[in-house]
């Protein structure tokens, strides 16, 4: 008997308008995003390989001059645009894709490269949107009259004459809508995907396709979470007609109310570091290191150009420049933080939407989103310390140098406290930008996975237990 209401709702769905014209909208919009991330995709590729290719042209000029100027050259460091935005793009435009660093120091991001700068104001659509906003609304519109449209029907009774479970009715009504819903979803990621892939541009190895994957299914287990409230709710209505109102307010609360109330919750919540504030700390850090020169030794902040002068103390002035140069890095990082803990405070309570925590789980799973520009800032900063460390260990090399490698130009320049013999650019460090592995990607998601399954643990309950109560006369 299961199968049989099953096969109804199955039957029932695939014949009506409006499955027909779901199935047209999706697949268009799923064919749409995907022409449009293919064009977007290869500029952006050429962009990057053009910006890194000259940042290593200037590296590799400064390696063959000295050691010094390669320790002081700024490079310039480009994200890599991620081949599977296109299934969750996470704001990747308007999030910082430029980080320029030398081997003492390294600058906040920055948001670079070419495009329309009012574009960053109008949402990308891509797999998490249309799914999100588009098939959860047809899952409402598939599912609203599941209860209340059979007991209008006068069906619903019929069915409950025979012997079979309440419980089998609506686990067979919620088998037969998702199966329907599966088929735009599956047709339109087929079709994203014949497109996307033939592109010269994109290459999807097997660890991309696990990723692709798993936000298919957190794609289904998001969309089963509507299911289940579009049946809750036809369960606790008399017609469907008011069921289809409900649901409609219901909707526009959690996909665009909440998710799009972030900004607010974090003004509220969370202080906003300014760039005025960013400045005035790095100025009072320099200041408060300067007055407390003498720590670091005898005219620690003194200079002539003449080694041998007699206010010269190369050791002190570098470990005051160093001094100097590490506690701005911390100003910086520490306003790099506020900026990603204000960010922080107004997704937190967004979370009662099922968006806001499906699209922070895809996000996760495809490498964008906050969490991965933040990874690759200190994948930045890591590498600042391993290009700082190559350059002491060949300025052990020179018997010509003092070996006081701090971030002093003058000082390196006049008093070769750096190396000035070239180094090979084969030998120095290069910035390889590490995606997470899938495994760290899905331990970082979920918490938000975990909470897809207790909305699903949550409407599941609570359509039963409304159905059970339910009047069939």
């Amino acid at each position: 008997m299961t199968w049989r209401v099953i096969f109804k709702e199955i039957l029932e769905n695939l014949l009506s308008l409006r499955f027909v014209l779901s199935l047209v909208l999706v697949i268009c919009l799923f064919a749409a995003s995907s022409f449009v991330f293919v064009g977007k995709f290869a500029e952006q590729s050429a962009d990057y390989w053009a910006e890194t290719n000259t940042n290593l042209s200037g590296l590799r000029k400064e390696c063959s001059e000295a050691l010094y100027k390669a320790a002081f050259y700024t490079q310039t460091i480009w994200r890599k645009p991620n081949q599977l935005t296109f299934c969750a793009e996470g704001f990747e435009k308007s999030l910082p894709n430029c980080f320029r660093s030398n081997a003492f120091t390294s600058d906040l991001p920055q948001v670079k490269g070419r495009g329309n700068f009012a574009l960053p104001y109008f949402s990308d659509i891509d797999w998490v949107f249309i799914v999100s906003a588009v098939l959860s609304f047809v899952a409402l519109v598939l599912s609203y009259d599941s209860i209340s449209g059979e007991r209008e029907a006068g069906t619903l009774r019929l069915m409950l004459s025979n012997t079979i479970p309440r419980y089998k009715v609506l686990l067979g009504k919620y088998a037969g809508t998702m199966l329907t819903l599966a088929l735009p979803l599956i047709v339109g990621l087929l079709v994203s995907l014949i497109i996307v892939i033939p592109s010269e541009h994109v290459a999807i190895d097997a660890s991309a396709w696990l990723r692709i994957i798993v936000i298919a299914l957190l794609s289904f287990l998001y969309l089963s979470i509507f299911v289940f409230l579009g049946m809750f709710v036809s369960s606790r209505t008399a017609h469907s007609a008011n069921c289809m109102v409900l649901l409609l307010v219901v909707w526009v609360v959690l996909v665009i109310l909440l998710p799009g109330s972030g900004r607010i919750f974090a003004e509220i919540f969370s202080e906003s570091p300014t760039q005025v504030d960013l400045i005035r700390r790095l100025d009072e850090v320099g200041d408060q290191i300067a007055k407390n020169s003498d720590r670091f030794g005898k005219n620690a902040r003194s200079m002539s150009t003449r080694l041998n002068d007699p206010i010269n103390n190369p050791p002190a002035r570098a470990r005051y420049k160093m001094a100097q140069a590490n506690a701005k890095n911390q100003v910086r990082d520490d306003h790099h933080n506020q900026l990603l803990a204000q960010a922080q405070a107004g997704r937190n309570p967004t979370f009662v939407s099922p968006v806001a925590v499906y699209t922070r789980a895809s996000e996760i799973i495809a490498g964008t989103g906050i969490i991965r520009c933040a990874d690759i800032y200190q994948q930045v900063r890591d590498y600042r310390e391993v290009l700082k460390e190559h350059i002491r260990t060949k300025d052990l090399e020179d018997p010509e140098s003092l070996h006081l490698v701090n971030p002093d130009p003058s000082a390196a320049r006049s008093w070769k406290t750096i190396s000035h013999k070239p180094v090979d650019f084969a030998t120095v460090p290069k910035f390889q930008e590490r995606d997470l592995a899938l495994g760290q990607s899905l331990k970082l998601a979920i918490w938000d996975i975990g909470l897809l399954v207790l909305f699903n643990l949550v409407f599941f309950a609570a359509a039963y237990v409304s159905f059970l109560k339910y009047d069939v006369r």
